[in-house]
């Protein structure tokens, strides 16, 4: 809990030296942000924590060695005044005079001619006794007391020698040992760089195990999904809600993951269609295929044995094969029209003479079946720039879709061309059923059949017609749309051309 409530403390601390400095009161930091401000005050509190652990390190070994340098109340010192004041110069039993010392709890160094006869000090005491040895004037008669850094040192000479004798200090030991001020200061300072080096360390390793941990949770997130989609599932968003850099990667692998989808989606259903396609080709193919047949083998077997009789037999077997080329070039025009390779050759062109031109041949055509044409143009020039061999192919598949589809009898189709500002519109309906409302947006789908039921008799129903007239007139730059108006109305809408 502790632990928690420091992070969030530096969280907090962290997003107000941002706001003040950087963000302007954005409370969202991002990654590299983060990870800057982490770094700098990792930085900061590293020299915060050195500094202290230094200034208190000296401060306690100064405030001790300061306490020691003020005379301390012994109750031996006049004893050992007296020892040393009252030995014999000419006594040169050191040993004893040791013995005699440590009884009073001291000890007894004896230099002469310059180097030491006997020593029994500490490392401590000697290197404080030739420090201060350098200056003192030991007196011949009495003796000398010398306060330094907490021990108290007794002096005299003693003929050619001199005599000095050192309390032992009650001090802390470093490392097994007392040591001088200046000495144990370095190692406390030593000793204090090694704890600010160790605490820097640890510091460092929980900010960065906790930006590591920020880091990878999207990290993670990521991976999850990638598996996931490896495995087909593209419907599972990213689990990761943060707002820095990676929302912006996870915003975009979940946008890859619904294209996908939706590909995967329009690549089934194209699937379906095209599987469907060749099930109906195979269907459309064979019943005239097999009218032509089995008229020819009439014909052959001399079932058709009068004049009459054998130009019908052939009149019919012309018509499936026609049926069946109808088909073909449809499944052609598909096949570049996929592959863009549909050649469009534009020239100028009367749209109202074009679409009259039409109107006159289809209505040759359902005269004889009862049904009826009606064109109406306005009066003016409709020029415009077209293929007319693919508008040509436009209008045949409507009239067709016509013929298949609207349901009445006799068939009445209706052609008008006018314009409309920079455009020239032609209108195509029939006087049909037209189509329930949900479908008329999905009539220009390739593949797709309102009527899944197949017709026999025309080669017909593979669900490209229309996707044929979409396809063909918006490479012309025009639009076709569909409605319903007391049958089916198609307006195909083509730009205006000006002769410049």
């Amino acid at each position: 809990m502790f632990k928690k409530s420091l992070f969030l403390s530096w969280e907090l601390f962290i997003i107000f030296l941002y706001n003040q400095g950087v963000g302007k009161g954005v409370v969202s930091l991002r990654i590299k942000q983060r990870l800057f401000l982490y770094n700098t005050l990792s930085v900061l509190a590293a020299l915060v924590i050195m500094l202290a652990v230094n200034w208190s390190v000296i401060h306690q070994i100064s405030d001790y060695y300061r306490k020691q340098e003020i005379p301390a109340a012994d109750g031996h010192a006049a004893q050992v005044q007296q020892l040393l004041g009252d030995w014999d110069s000419g006594n040169r039993n050191w040993q004893e005079l040791d013995r005699l010392l440590r009884e009073l709890d001291y000890r007894l160094i004896v230099e002469g001619e310059g180097r030491v006869v006997h020593s029994s000090l500490e490392q401590f005491q000697e290197a404080l006794y030739f420090q201060i040895n350098q200056s003192a004037s030991w007196p011949d008669t009495g003796t000398m007391t010398v306060q330094n850094e907490g021990v108290l040192m007794i002096g005299r000479r003693c003929g050619p020698y001199i005599l000095v004798a050192m309390d032992m200090p009650h001090g802390p030991k470093m490392f097994g040992q007392q040591r001088m001020r200046t000495e144990a200061t370095f190692l406390s300072l030593l000793i204090a760089g090694f704890v600010t080096i160790s605490v820097t360390i640890l510091v460092s390793l929980l900010f960065s195990r906790r930006q590591v941990k920020r880091i990878m949770r999207p990290v993670n997130a990521l991976t999850d999904a990638a598996r996931r989609v490896e495995a087909g599932d593209l419907s599972s968003p990213v689990d990761y809600q943060g707002k820095d850099e990676f929302s912006t990667v996870c915003a975009a692998f979940d946008h890859m993951q619904l294209h996908l989808l939706q590909e995967r989606e329009k690549n089934m259903a194209y699937e379906r269609a095209r599987t469907d396609l060749v099930a109906g080709i195979s269907h459309d193919l064979r019943t005239p295929l097999t009218s032509v047949k089995g008229y020819i083998k009439g014909l052959r077997d001399g079932v058709a044995n009068t004049p009459e009789r054998q130009a019908q037999y052939l009149d019919i077997a012309y018509r499936r094969a026609c049926d069946m080329e109808r088909l073909l070039q449809r499944l052609f025009y598909f096949s570049k029209m996929e592959t863009g390779n549909l050649p469009l050759s534009l020239i100028p062109t009367d749209l109202g003479r074009f679409a009259e031109k039409f109107a006159e041949e289809t209505r040759e055509e359902l005269e004889p079946l009862g049904g009826r044409v009606l064109f109406r143009a306005e009066a003016g020039p409709h020029p415009v720039r077209l293929d007319e061999e693919q508008m040509y192919r436009v209008l045949i598949n409507l009239k067709e879709n016509a013929l298949r589809y609207a349901g009445v009898r006799p068939l009445v189709l209706t052609l008008d061309v006018r314009r409309e500002g920079e455009r020239v519109c032609l209108g195509f309906a029939d006087n049909g059923h037209g189509v329930p409302e949900e479908q008329l947006p999905r009539l220009f789908e390739q593949f797709w059949r309102g009527d899944q039921a197949r017709g026999t008799g025309s080669g017909e129903g593979s669900g490209l017609g229309l996707y044929i007239v979409k396809y063909i007139v918006e490479a012309h730059g025009g639009t076709v749309q569909v409605k319903n108006d007391h049958g089916l109305a198609f307006e195909i809408a083509l730009p205006c051309w000006k002769e410049h």
